[in-house]
């Protein structure tokens, strides 16, 4: 049975490739289909409105949002219980802190994206709602670190140990961490993909837990984050103290107090 999943390249990841990489999922009848995704979880959303996908590893925020708004797909699981830490990301030639930052422009990925979302969070604490001329997409990493190299300053929210490549070259600087009171990543399925297939579905969320469950205490743990995602063993240390995986059922209303958020902020 071929199962076609996607996911962003970032260390949160790593049970899923660990599980490839000892051919669990072909062990137990599933030809494992894995999309890397640099775009994210906007672009994760179309594909699986496409029909490209069965499955994605999506931001919480982006995947609730897209539930909500009619998308084709229903969370299955769980997958990174900690929630993310989402870095606030100014140009690193600007002078800008982060009490500078009400009315500068977002750069996200694109509508719905993580990015998006936490961006709109993020200026409703600083007291302004970004209109559709203040967000500016770029489509990916790359795309921000290119936009932040220009005029005139824009506003960049990721995963703040994911850019710190480009924080390190001198691109972009950190100034500032917001986290949502909310799970960092959940697993979907499309909705006529797990009707047919809920017993597929069941198969790769117990190889998956099983990988995650090794990894919580393993003693390679840090050395496998930094393989995975080119991290120094300071940095991979530093993030696997925050980033707790769970692949599980949601819990009922667990995704309540994120659905009045994305109402507030008028993005359903």
């Amino acid at each position: 049975m071929k199962l076609r999943v996607a996911g962003v390249p970032e260390p949160y990841n790593l049970p899923w490739h660990l599980a490839m990489e000892k051919r669990l999922f072909a062990a137990a009848g599933i030809e494992l289909d894995w999309h890397v995704v640099h775009e994210g979880t906007g672009r994760m959303c179309q594909m699986l409105h496409d029909g490209e996908l069965d499955m994605a590893v999506l931001v919480t925020e982006g995947a609730q949002r897209d539930v909500l708004v009619g998308g084709p797909h229903r969370i299955v699981s769980t997958f990174v219980e900690s929630a993310l830490p989402w870095g606030v990301h100014v140009p690193a030639s600007s002078g800008l802190l982060a009490a500078d930052l009400k009315g500068v422009p977002y750069a996200i990925s694109r509508p719905g994206s993580g990015s998006h979302i936490m961006a709109m969070l993020h200026a409703e604490k600083l007291g302004w709602r970004p209109l559709d001329e203040d967000l500016e997409v770029v489509h990916n990493m790359a795309g921000a670190a290119k936009r932040l190299q220009q005029d005139p300053p824009a506003i960049f929210l990721w995963e703040r140990y994911v850019t710190h490549q480009y924080v390190d070259a001198g691109i972009m600087r950190c100034v500032d961490v917001i986290r949502a009171p909310w799970p960092g990543f959940v697993i979907t399925a499309r909705k006529d993909f797990f009707e047919q297939h809920a017993e597929v579905i069941e198969q790769s969320l117990a190889i998956l837990r099983s990988e995650a469950e090794a990894l919580k205490d393993g003693p390679h743990t840090a050395e496998l984050v930094m393989q995975n995602a080119g991290f120094s063993e300071e940095l991979a240390h530093e993030w696997l103290q925050h980033a707790r995986w769970k692949v599980a059922p949601p819990e009922a209303g667990a995704f309540d107090n994120l659905t009045a958020t994305l109402r507030q902020l008028g993005l359903v």
